[in-house]
């Protein structure tokens, strides 16, 4: 057997979450970017199911890694939230912004290697096991021997898998389709408008369903999909839980989408769960690997504040020589993320597993009247919108998506 290849840490998985780790790690431990190595599957551009926003989540990061990034982008100035026959709105300037997703990891996985970090494509991993010196990976192309493994390989990581950390439940359903759109005559289009739908409570699924706006290939799109939680299952006995596959159909034919036309897509999304375990000696688990936001199942953004939090355990890790990480899930429930994770868990708990048509009415007729600073506060107590009346992107700032 070849002996294995040296590395001090290994990052599984070149999505949002791993790059942005990769580059939060370059800046804090700038001395060991030569040691550092970022694992992906696919190779970019590769396709990834998405809805695409990006909210003031992760344009602050991008912020933060002083990214200036350049991919094609729907700029949305108005969130419609819709129950049934009743819509209250907020218009916000940039709200978020509807990316296509294999071009917006493409750039910053360029962002990445010009940093001087190595990114393996089309390298697969196929084992990971505990070492006496850190973490042995096995991979299609070779093996490797790590100090430190970031497991951010998606809602089905290898390495949660094959390390057995205990995960609870927590794996949520989300299932999209494409639609060609005429911009011309599309109101959601000519507003800026992002569509949440929460209609779907009232058939048994603890979700929502969403219409984006975007771009694919350059050409206008509408990116329509439906999310089912599952973060009660049993908190509801006597309702049974609805049928997501039907309940996105029916509601898709109600839009008017032909579906002989369209592509039907799904894949699990990892919720957070404060009793799941996030790392072992010398391995952590970020974004969908440990979990993301359960109640709008907002992965880009939360996945690329991971990669903060995880830099930061890494450095005090080499720092101390311990790597140990048992501090590290009461860091991240501690962050400013954790907190957000948590109250958007506990909204999810308690508004998607009840059928209150009544009280949600009351509910969407308040928030229909409420004044644009209470509407705010409220999109601020979501984690939607920023605590404060602002653009997501200011002038000054090094990002730069384009708009289509």
């Amino acid at each position: 057997m070849s002996t294995p290849i040296q590395r001090k840490i290994i990052i599984v998985g070149g999505g949002p979450t791993g790059l942005a780790t990769a580059l939060h790690l370059a800046r804090q431990l700038p001395e060991l970017v030569d040691e550092l190595l970022v694992l992906e599957a696919a190779e970019h551009p590769r396709p990834k199911l998405c809805g695409g926003g990006v909210t003031f989540h992760g344009e602050e990061q991008l912020r933060q890694l002083g990214l200036s990034i350049n991919v094609p982008a729907f700029v949305v100035n108005k969130l419609v939230f819709r129950l049934g026959q009743r819509d209250f709105s907020v218009q916000v300037p940039q709200a978020m912004r509807i990316i296509e997703r294999q071009l917006f990891d493409a750039a910053l996985a360029q962002a990445v290697q010009a940093r001087g970090i190595t990114v393996h494509s089309n390298e697969k991993v196929l084992d990971i096991h505990p070492t006496p010196e850190g973490v042995g990976v096995c991979t299609s192309q070779g093996t490797y021997q790590a100090q430190v493994v970031v497991g951010a390989d998606g809602a089905n990581s290898v390495v949660r898998r094959k390390l057995n950390l205990k995960a609870e439940a927590g794996v949520a359903r989300l299932l999209r389709v494409l639609t060609p759109v005429a911009p011309e005559i599309d109101g959601s289009w000519q507003q800026q408008t992002a569509v949440f739908d929460f209609s779907c409570i009232q058939r048994g699924i603890q979700g929502y369903s969403w219409d984006f706006p975007c771009y694919i290939a350059g050409r206008p799109f509408m990116n329509r999909g439906i999310f089912d939680s599952r973060i009660a299952p049993n908190q509801a006995p006597k309702r049974p839980h609805g049928n997501l596959k039907q309940t996105f159909w029916e509601g898709l034919a109600a839009r008017n989408v032909n579906l002989d036309d369209v592509q039907l897509e799904g894949h699990p999304v990892r919720w957070f769960n404060p009793q799941a375990e996030f790392a072992r000696p010398h391995v952590l688990l970020a974004g969908d690997a440990a979990g993301v936001d359960p109640l709008f199942a907002e992965g880009i953004s939360y996945g690329m504040e991971y990669g903060r939090i995880v830099a930061h355990q890494i450095k005090q890790a080499f720092s101390h020589n311990d790597f140990r990480f048992d501090q590290y899930k009461r860091a991240l429930q501690a962050d400013q993320l954790g907190h957000l994770l948590r109250r958007r868990a506990f909204i999810a708990q308690h508004l998607f597993p009840y059928n209150q048509p009544r009280l949600y009415q009351l509910i969407w007729r308040l928030a229909t009247i409420a004044p644009l600073a209470l509407q705010q506060t409220f999109g601020a107590f979501f984690g939607l919108l920023p605590p404060r009346w602002e653009t997501a992107v200011s002038p000054s700032a090094p990002v730069k998506i384009g708009h289509g």
